[in-house]
């Protein structure tokens, strides 16, 4: 078992709902203690934006694009098992 958890970091937009859905999903695993994680906003930087643009939730685990608009509770959980592995 790790000794460390994944960081998550949710690329994301305002007004965006998809976005609140998937920073639901990872605050209630960040609470459970299996990650910690941040939220970006991609209209605060150019380069950002221009690469995300209107893509946006993505989710990304360790650095690494692992969810793209949607994602759900079980289906992050296992990402996060697979990582911590």
């Amino acid at each position: 078992m790790s000794h460390s958890v994944a960081h998550v970091q949710v690329m994301s937009r305002r007004q965006c709902c998809l976005c609140d859905d998937a920073k639901q999903v990872v605050a209630d695993a960040a609470e459970q203690g299996l990650c910690t994680w941040e939220t970006v906003n991609v209209d605060t930087d150019k380069a950002l934006l221009v690469r995300y643009g209107n893509d946006v939730p993505v989710l990304l685990i360790d650095g690494e694009k692992r969810f793209e608009h949607r994602v759900t509770a079980e289906d992050f959980r296992k990402a996060l098992e697979v990582v911590a592995c």
